[in-house]
């Protein structure tokens, strides 16, 4: 009986992620503002130096898959492509898609929880959290890293700073 519940719980939590996702992905990139409450980079941050020196994010991002790698029409963040102003804001604006997509998937299972008032959804909003909060760590890492480089883009920074910087960067 209990392995019937877990496997119903977990057939929701996949459900709740497809639609979460699936919605996300029909949102157009210009209602994600980089400034707004949900994505501001906060002064204990550091501009995502938070992130490394408590989770140490470098080591272990790039070992999580991403959903553009099995659906390649999407954005992909695995790295920079190119380093143009467009293509940076436009980084910036998914990297908001992803963390939205994964708090809407941590706040689904805690609705469910409250809906079915289980043991088991307790187990499975525990395992939301634990799915979700990497990929959120890792956009909250690497948006203020792009808005920077975008940042000194702007400020007409010589050549070989922007080129020092897009390196520096390059494991975005």
């Amino acid at each position: 009986m209990r392995l019937l519940v877990l496997i119903n719980n977990l057939f929701i939590f996949i459900i709740l992620s497809l639609m979460n996702t699936l919605i996300s992905i029909k949102l157009p990139p210009t209602i994600f503002h980089i400034d707004g409450w949900l994505f501001r980079t906060r002064r204990w941050e550091k501009d995502g130096a938070f992130y490394q020196q408590w989770f140490g994010v470098r080591r272990w991002k790039s070992l999580l898959p991403e959903l553009s790698d099995f659906l390649s029409f999407l954005f992909s963040k695995k790295q920079m492509e190119h380093s143009g102003s467009d293509y940076l804001y436009r980084f910036a604006q998914e990297t908001c898609r992803a963390e939205l997509v994964h708090w809407c998937i941590i706040i689904s299972m805690l609705l469910y929880m409250q809906w079915t008032h289980t043991g088991m959804s307790a187990l499975m909003f525990f395992i939301a959290v634990l799915c979700n909060l990497p990929y959120i760590i890792i956009q909250r890492y690497n948006r203020p890293r792009i808005l920077n480089i975008l940042v000194n883009k702007r400020n007409g920074l010589s050549e070989n700073s922007i080129k020092e910087l897009e390196l520096l960067h390059k494991d975005i």
